[in-house]
């Protein structure tokens, strides 16, 4: 009786075959899964390659998760100290990837809004009209009444456009300019005063918006309306990516170039992400930044905001994985609120609005009573 038990621990050949396979792959992964951990702080211009592997968090992630499960299966216990060893690696990329919050039922005071728009072409169907996105935004945003909409690749705006748009979500101001990579503009039911600091500038074209916000008695704070380098990358490039077909039969014509696209889109980042830090407020008061970062939390970008104080607000009030880029890339999350000690945030949200390639975030948030001024 005790031989038969002893012989049915033993492990087959084909078993055998499949652990080392299974193994070798594990081992490749927590190579991928070190890079990924330290692409936060390697910067880009000094180092690109590891930037990547950053991009790839969770698919590298849900990878490691695979291994071991196939591995437990397999009943290669000492192998499973591979996978293991990979996801304790991945807890810090984790903790800045998802958010473990419940979602408050509380509301503050102020209702922000950002989305990048994509120039009003609607990404599901293609041949309707900017008017018709357009009119399909504004019944969204009255939807949700923000008191604050910030439009990151709005496209250009005249004075008359933005004043006609304006006054469909009952905003009374307004400030843009168009030549902020594609267009960049806020909306606000509140006053917004000029800054004289508000040069973030990357090769002439300026990166963000800068506006100090007259709230009344809900007190002043400064906001900022940002949309960095984006990849520029072609919906060619992305199915070469998300289809195994074409990444085969299609890898000289899009491959070099998709990978010089990602490799400038880290690099001038980083640039335009020391522009938006040297320009802060240097003032004590609330200050609140969002927009479309066109990175993922396990980046250098999103390393440097952080460091600064900065406060994320989707890992405070937000739930999940918060997926904000709404294409065939999976599981990215590059539109961001970031906030000072100044801002409490009360609730986050991703609207699930599904017209541009990104979907719009919402925040509501009281600001402190401390004495700053």
């Amino acid at each position: 009786m005790g031989e038969t038990n002893k012989t049915s621990h033993k492990i087959t050949f084909v078993q055998g075959i499949w652990i080392v396979i299974v193994s070798i792959t594990g081992i490749v992964l927590l190579f991928a899964t070190v890079l990924s951990a330290i692409s936060p702080l390697v910067s880009p211009t000094t180092f690109v390659w590891t930037s990547f592997f950053g991009l790839a968090f969770w698919p590298i992630f849900i990878l490691n998760i695979v291994i071991f499960i196939v591995l437990l299966f397999l009943k290669a216990r000492k192998a499973l100290i591979i996978p293991v060893l990979s996801l304790i690696i991945a807890i810090p990329g984790l903790l800045k990837s998802y958010s473990f919050f419940t979602n408050s039922t509380e509301l503050g005071d102020i209702k922000i809004m950002s989305y990048n728009i994509a120039r009003f072409r609607d990404v599901n169907e293609k041949s309707r009209q900017a008017e018709d996105v357009k009119n399909d935004l504004i019944a969204m945003i009255n939807k949700f009444e923000p008191d604050i909409i910030c439009l990151q690749e709005s496209g250009n705006w005249s004075t008359e456009s933005a004043n006609k748009f304006a006054k469909n979500i009952n905003c009374q101001y307004h400030y843009f300019n168009g030549k902020n990579h594609g267009g960049n503009i806020i909306f606000s039911k509140f006053p917004m005063e000029d800054v004289t600091f508000a040069d973030t500038y990357d090769d002439g074209q300026p990166i963000g918006l800068i506006r100090k916000v007259d709230a009344g008695k809900k007190h002043k704070f400064y906001l900022e309306s940002v949309h960095l380098t984006s990849f520029n990358i072609s919906k060619e490039e992305i199915e070469y990516v998300s289809d195994a077909k074409n990444y085969v039969e299609d890898s000289e014509i899009y491959g070099k170039s998709l990978m010089e696209k990602l490799k400038s889109g880290f690099e001038r980042r980083t640039n335009d992400t020391k522009n938006i830090i040297e320009n802060f407020p240097h003032d004590n008061l609330p200050f609140l930044i969002c927009g479309d970062f066109n990175d993922t939390p396990q980046s250098y970008t999103y390393f440097k905001m952080r460091s600064t104080g900065l406060k994320d607000a989707f890992l405070v009030c937000g739930k999940g994985i918060g997926v904000t880029y709404s294409g065939k890339l999976p599981l990215l999350r590059i539109d961001y609120m970031w906030y000072n000690k100044f801002i409490l945030p009360q609730s986050f949200e991703k609207i699930k609005y599904k017209i541009s390639d990104h979907y719009p975030i919402l925040m509501t948030f009281n600001i402190s009573d401390n004495n700053y001024d």
